[in-house]
C-alpha cells in the first residue's frame, strides 16, 4: 500500500471523529442536560460583557483546558457517586493490563474470584482503502452528478456529489470523506498520503468483528440512479483493505469468540482486550482485597488531579489564567484532604498531592476506614463540580476586559450572546 500504515492511519480519524471509551460523561440523562442549560443561562444572565482578543493560541489553549476538566471528570466519575463510590469497594487486577485490561463492575457478593484468559487474535473492524491518486491532477470523470450507495446493518444509503470543472482528485477525496462522517451511519473516512505524494481515502467501521451470517461490516456500490457512474471504481471506494474479524479467546482453556474487544464476564469483570497474549502464558485476572483496591483507587484519584494540575501548569499563554485556575484547584485538595497525612496523603507545595501506598495499605487494615475515604470521596465529588464549572464556562480563565456592564433594572431576560464566545470560538477555524 506504497508505504501507508492502514490500522496507523485509522487509529487517527477513529481518534479524531469518535469518542473515547472511557468518555462517560459523553452520555447525559435529559436531566442533566437540562441543569447544563440552567448553568449556561444563569452566566448569560449575570455575566458583563467582555472583549476577547482573537488570538488563536489562547483559543486552542482554552479547548484543551476544557478538554483536561472532561478527562478529569470521567476518571472521577464513579468516585463522586455516594452509591456507587468505587472507593474502599472491591477491585479488579489483571496481571498483563497491556494485553488485558479489567474493570471490577460485580457487588461483590458472587463467587467468581480469579480466572486466566488467552488472547488469540483481536476484534478487527472493515476498512476500505482506495485507489492512490494524484491529489494535483483534475478528475478524469465526465463533470455532472454521481452517487453510490452503502449497505451496513441492514440498511442502504445513497450518497450524491458533483464534479465540476477544475476539481481535483484530492478535492473530490476530501468532499467524500466530509459526506461519510457527516452522515453518522457508523463510518469513519480520511484521506492518508503515501511516500510518493499521492493521496487515497480511507473508509473504516466503528465496529468490530461480524454478526452472525455476515461476512462484512459494509459494501460500497455504484448508484443505479445516479447521472454518471464510475466514481467507485475510479476512486476505489469498495476496496477492502481489512477485513473484519471476531476476537477469539479462551477463558479456563474453554474458547469463546466476541464481536468486540470489549465484554463482561460473570457479571463482575469489564474485559478489555488490548493486545494477543504469548502462547501458554495466560493472563490472571482477578479481585483485590479491600485495602489494595483502596489503594489503587486511591492512586487513580490522585494521578487524575495531579495530571490535571501539571496539564494546566505547563499552558504558557499570557493570554489565559492557569495561575486563577491552578489556585482554585488546589484549593479545593486543601479543604478537602485535611487530616489525611496520617494515611500517607499529602499536598505539597506546587500543588501536587503525594501519598505512600504502603502507608495507607498498613493504615487501613482489614475495612478502609472513615476517617480517610469519607475526605476523599468529598475531595472527588467537590473536582467533578469544578470540572463542570470549567466545561460550561472555560473562558472565564480568558485574558478578557470587561467592557461593560448590564444594566441592573433592564430585567431578568439573559444574553443571547455570552456563550457565543466559546463556541463561535471553536468553529471560528470552520467558517
Amino acid at each position: 500500500m506504497a508505504g501507508i500504515g492502514i490500522n496507523e492511519a485509522y487509529n487517527h480519524f477513529a481518534s479524531t471523529y469518535v469518542a473515547k471509551e472511557n468518555a462517560n460523561i459523553d452520555k447525559h440523562k435529559k436531566s442533566e442536560l437540562q441543569s447544563v442549560y440552567k448553568s449556561i443561562a444563569k452566566i448569560n444572565k449575570e455575566s458583563p460583557l467582555h472583549v476577547l482578543k482573537q488570538d488563536d493560541n489562547a483559543q486552542a489553549e482554552v479547548v484543551g483546558i476544557k478538554e483536561h476538566a472532561r478527562t478529569l471528570k470521567s476518571q472521577l466519575e464513579n468516585m463522586s457517586n455516594e452509591e456507587s463510590s468505587s472507593l474502599g469497594k472491591k477491585s479488579a487486577a489483571s496481571s498483563d493490563p497491556d494485553k488485558v485490561s479489567v474493570e471490577y463492575v460485580g457487588k461483590g457478593n458472587s463467587g467468581t474470584s480469579e480466572f486466566n484468559i488467552e488472547v488469540s487474535h483481536l476484534a478487527t473492524n472493515q476498512i476500505n482503502a482506495g485507489h492512490f491518486l494524484n491529489p494535483e491532477e483534475s478528475v478524469p470523470l465526465p463533470k455532472g452528478t454521481y452517487a453510490f450507495n452503502i449497505g451496513i446493518n441492514g440498511h442502504d444509503y445513497e450518497f450524491q456529489y458533483s464534479i465540476r470543472e477544475h476539481d481535483t482528485n484530492h478535492d473530490i477525496q476530501a468532499k467524500l470523506s466530509r459526506l461519510i462522517n457527516k452522515a453518522g451511519i457508523g463510518l469513519i473516512a480520511g484521506m492518508q498520503e503515501s511516500d510518493d505524494g499521492k493521496s487515497t481515502l480511507i473508509i473504516g467501521s466503528s465496529d468490530t468483528g461480524l454478526k452472525p451470517g455476515q461476512n462484512l461490516r459494509f459494501e460500497v456500490s455504484e448508484s443505479k440512479t445516479a447521472e454518471n457512474s464510475g466514481s467507485v471504481s475510479y476512486f476505489g471506494l469498495n476496496l477492502i483493505a481489512q477485513e473484519p474479524s471476531n476476537a477469539q479467546f479462551s477463558l479456563n482453556g474453554t474458547e469463546h469468540s466476541s464481536s468486540s474487544n470489549r465484554f463482561t464476564v460473570g457479571n463482575e469483570f469489564d474485559i478489555t482486550l488490548r493486545a494477543p497474549t504469548e502462547e501458554g502464558t495466560p493472563v490472571t485476572i482477578g479481585v483485590t482485597n479491600e485495602s489494595d483496591a483502596l489503594v489503587e483507587n486511591v492512586r487513580s484519584l490522585i494521578n487524575g488531579y495531579n495530571t490535571f494540575i501539571e496539564s494546566v501548569s505547563n499552558v504558557q499563554n499570557s493570554g489565559i489564567k492557569s495561575s486563577k485556575l491552578i489556585g482554585e484547584t488546589v484549593a479545593i485538595a486543601e479543604n478537602s484532604l485535611k487530616g489525611t497525612s496520617e494515611y500517607g496523603i499529602s499536598l505539597k507545595e506546587d500543588g501536587r498531592i503525594d501519598y505512600n501506598a504502603q502507608l495507607l495499605r498498613e493504615k487501613s487494615g482489614a475495612e478502609p476506614p472513615k476517617e480517610v475515604v469519607v475526605p476523599l470521596k468529598n475531595f472527588a465529588k467537590a473536582l467533578v463540580a469544578k470540572t463542570d464549572e470549567i466545561s460550561v464556562d472555560p473562558m472565564k480563565y480568558v485574558e478578557r476586559p470587561v467592557f461593560n456592564y448590564k444594566d441592573p433594572h433592564g430585567g431578568d431576560n439573559p444574553s443571547p450572546y455570552i456563550t457565543s464566545e466559546y463556541s463561535g470560538m471553536m468553529f471560528n477555524n470552520y467558517c
